[in-house]
């Protein structure tokens, strides 16, 4: 199935029915199938070839699905661009995409799009309805009738229609390029880990940027489905909780850091009707158990925790509703797991060698199946790499207990060697955690003359709450970590870096701490 043959299905069948939403617009299937449709003639007629990169610069915009439709009907790929990042950076993407055309989804940007055409070393032409110098992009050409328009005979759901960028959180952004075929897998892991909740009668609310897979594959997989999507350009935990009892939204994907912050930054949060939500879906970084079950009962929703990466666009395991009351009902040790593989997902585990360790041994988790991406785009070697005989690597050291469910340790990268013993920070973080008043924390390895490395501890505290000293947060983790897990050193800051996605940025707070040294972490 391709993205645009899902999209034209539901306007055949349903074409006054709601697509997408935002505060402003409203799409039908009819009215996104038009305009994807017009948006793809005005592609071809700047001479789009199939397999060409399209850059996708805004905000979110419901005009994002109409692109990513557009550019299925002619076998270019999407790829959304970072607006958060340094003009540089993002025109380090487009040239490693070889973009040539950028469509302006939105007045915001437009400022940035010069400085990242000034940053570039390929040319970039621009396509908006804000300046004359670009080409049209008009609300008029985009709303006229359509013919239709004849696929690449070769188009299939193998080739690459989305191009998504990797964090470089430890590197160059490397571009994942993924396939219909993927998106389509996406669809069926969603679909049966939230059975009933995905389909014509499914309402998501979408604030991840669309440049993530967690923005990107939320939008598209409900639309492949038939349902409708309200779009946030942004997150905003106010907006967010209006929109939920407004559009009587059904299910949502966030990142931890989100979920955080409804729950203290909305103080009237409790008088919202949140009545209407199924599942939310969580997953991109870690989640403490504290934060955990604090959600799940003001919410009052089945909480699904998601993992995957860009590399196996988007979900592959997910820990179930189901699963979360087992834990609230006596297991609380399950909540420490990513889930259990998705229906049609391989996992195994394996050692630095590729050979496959025994059930509840830690190694490397690989895992198998219909999402797995095509390549890097241009990267042959690095795809190399990460692909090995049709499994993803996924850089993740973790273990799969008798019921199948695997437990992450950390980053395989993340993993701090002090004293000859491997330590994992994730299991220290999910100690400090408990902390009175503690609201994140990240753990880091820093060099120890003795032992190699040290464990340095991270906390930041919610408002209203003593920080711990150093002795204090030692002993409070002497009964529940060996005492080499314990870390000695303690900073208290206002909060942790992360980056445009919410993830943590490790490599920031090791940064002063080896700079000055050979050996080199993250």
């Amino acid at each position: 199935m391709l993205i645009h043959q899902a999209i034209d299905y539901h306007a055949r069948r349903r074409p006054n029915q709601l697509a997408l939403i935002t505060d402003s617009t409203q799409y039908d299937y009819h009215s996104l199938q038009q305009r994807s449709l017009n948006l793809a003639q005005a592609l071809l007629a700047q001479g789009v070839n199939s397999g060409e990169r399209i850059g996708l610069l805004g905000q979110n915009s419901i005009d994002h699905m109409v692109a990513f439709t557009a550019c299925s009907r002619i076998g270019a790929v999407s790829v959304p661009l970072n607006y958060r990042l340094a003009p540089p950076e993002t025109a380090y993407v487009c040239d490693d995409a070889n973009i040539r055309l950028i469509l302006i989804l939105e007045p915001s940007v437009e400022a940035l799009a010069y400085a990242i055409a000034d940053a570039r070393d390929g040319e970039s032409v621009f396509m908006s309805d804000l300046n004359e110098s670009h080409l049209p992009l008009t609300a008029a050409m985009l709303e006229t009738q359509s013919p239709p328009i004849s696929s690449p005979d070769d188009l299939s759901e193998q080739h690459a229609t989305l191009q998504l960028y990797t964090s470089g959180t430890t590197g160059k952004p490397k571009g994942v390029a993924l396939s219909h075929r993927n998106l389509s897998a996406l669809m069926n892991n969603l679909s049966n880990a939230n059975p009933g909740v995905l389909g014509v009668d499914g309402m998501d609310l979408v604030c991840a940027p669309m440049f993530h897979i967690g923005g990107a594959g939320s939008t598209i997989v409900p639309l492949l489905c038939g349902g409708a999507v309200v779009m946030h350009e942004a997150f905003n935990p106010k907006a967010v909780l209006e929109a939920i009892q407004k559009h009587r939204i059904r299910e949502m994907f966030m990142v931890p850091a989100m979920i955080l912050s409804l729950l203290r930054d909305v103080p009237n949060f409790d008088q919202y009707d949140l009545s209407s939500l199924d599942v939310i879906g969580y997953g991109a970084a870690p989640i403490s158990p504290t934060l955990l079950k604090e959600a799940v009962e003001r919410f009052k929703c089945g909480f699904n925790q998601y993992y995957g990466m860009t590399e196996t666009c988007g979900t592959v395991v997910a820990l179930s509703p189901e699963v979360h009351q087992r834990a609230l009902q006596g297991e609380p040790e399950l909540l420490q797991a990513a889930g259990q593989t998705c229906l049609g997902v391989e996992a195994k585990v394996c050692d630095s060698t590729g050979v496959e360790v025994p059930m509840g041994e830690t190694g490397e988790i690989w895992l198998r199946s219909a999402n797995n991406m095509l390549h890097y785009f241009n990267l042959p070697e690095a795809t190399a790499k990460t692909l090995v005989g049709g499994w993803v690597l996924t850089g993740d050291a973790g273990y799969i207990n008798e019921e199948g469910f695997i437990f992450l340790r950390d980053r395989i990268k993340d993993m701090v060697l002090s004293g000859g013993e491997n330590i994992y920070p994730v299991e220290v973080e999910n100690v400090l955690a408990q902390l009175p008043g503690v609201r994140e924390t990240a753990v880091i390895g820093v060099p120890d003359e003795k032992y190699g490395e040290a464990l340095l501890a991270f906390i930041a505290m919610n408002e209203g709450f003593t920080p711990p000293s150093t002795q204090e947060m030692i002993d409070f983790c002497r009964d529940k970590l060996a005492g080499y897990k314990i870390p000695r050193k303690l900073e208290i800051i206002d909060a942790l870096p992360r980056n445009p996605t919410g993830k943590i940025q490790k490599m920031v707070l090791r940064e002063p701490f080896w700079k000055n040294t050979n050996r080199r972490i993250g």
